[in-house]
């Protein structure tokens, strides 16, 4: 589906930049560079992307909110630094909210993620989506995720989707192909509404999707991948996504149903997840302490409890046999995985 796009006029580099990169790669069909709303308005069933500048004296909520009532995904790009006109932009549902210093495939691909789907999902019942989080420093997120969604695809289909979009590290976790990916799957969803079946992975009786990690490509932002996590939840009876860290997966986590909060057992992740604590926004995460000593389980649970305010709901010892199911890509064991269930808790 070739995507239809309306830019308004300006004269900040991204709208020339933009239409001039529609015209060498093809990717977009740049349908009409306005000058005026009525001139959107009067070609809307050619129109499916409006990309407009909030410099525009006539780009207000209200423009915004009739574009959306007629069907059309909306791009707001805002000069750097000026948040008033990134504020007037997100009242008004404008889809995503960029800045103008925005790289031109960025851009891009920010409207072929924006375009309204060539059907809806229809969603009859809901799986349970549960994000596994940690502080940064690799307090080992997708180990538990791999641990907990094995735990759980004995009870339910499961998907396990690599969501982590700074360092995507399960397929060469589990040894498996790096395409199709998150990417892929986006694709397919954008374009007819569910994953296609190419993109999901079985592993035992596990389902899942592999991160994207395209050198030289943008990466994927979290805003992108929402319809993939819809899709999966329409499809199976639980989603554990590995987000990796907090800053890069807000939004996931805030759309979420559960979330694991990983922490290191050391001094410096134990502080890092109290600040992670402090400033969270979403379900209240069950805290898995990963990497336990035996001598020091004691020590590291209360440290847990007295920084972070959270009671450990599992805790995972630091054992060498999981360092080397890690490093063959091996499934984890049976011992490691029976220590993770318990952050499992109550659907």
């Amino acid at each position: 589906m070739t995507i239809r796009v309306a830019t308004v006029l300006s004269a900040r580099e991204w709208e020339p930049g933009l239409v001039a990169y529609a015209r060498e790669t093809a990717s977009l069909r740049i349908v009409l560079r306005a000058y005026q709303p009525s001139e959107i308005e009067t070609r809307s069933s050619e129109i499916d992307v409006v990309v407009a500048g909030g410099e525009i004296a006539w780009v207000t909520p209200r423009q915004i909110m009739t574009w959306r009532r007629l069907g059309f995904g909306v791009i707001g790009v805002h000069p750097v630094g000026d948040a008033p006109a990134a504020q007037l932009l997100e009242q008004g549902g404008a889809n995503e909210v960029v800045p103008d210093s925005i790289d031109v495939a960025a851009l891009v691909q920010a409207v072929r993620f924006v375009a309204p789907s060539v059907r809806e999902v229809v969603v009859e019942s809901r799986g349970v989506v549960t994000v596994v989080v940690g502080a940064r420093g690799a307090p080992g997120c997708t180990e538990i995720a791999l641990a907990y969604a094995m735990d759980r695809s004995r009870r339910s289909s499961v998907v396990l989707v690599d969501a982590d979009l700074a360092a995507p590290a399960l397929a060469v976790r589990l040894g498996l192909p790096a395409r199709p990916d998150l990417t892929d799957a986006a694709d397919a969803v954008r374009s007819s509404g569910s994953i296609d079946e190419r993109c999901i992975h079985e592993v035992g009786s596990l389902s899942v999707i592999t991160g994207s990690h395209r050198p030289g490509e943008t990466p994927l932002r979290a805003s992108m991948i929402a319809g993939v996590i819809d899709a999966a939840a329409a499809e199976f009876g639980e989603v554990v996504l590995d987000i990796g860290s907090v800053p890069d997966g807000r939004q996931i986590i805030e759309a979420s149903d559960n979330a694991l909060l990983v922490v290191d057992a050391s001094a410096v992740g134990v502080v890092r997840a109290a600040q992670v604590v402090s400033d969270w926004i979403g379900p209240q995460p069950r805290l898995v302490l990963n990497r336990v000593s035996v001598r020091d389980r004691g020590q590291m649970i209360e440290a847990a409890r007295r920084w972070t305010g959270l009671e450990p709901v599992a805790v995972v010892l630091d054992r060498r046999q999981v360092r080397r199911a890690t490093i063959a890509a091996r499934l984890p064991g049976r011992r490691f995985t029976r220590s993770v269930a318990a952050a499992g808790g109550a659907r």
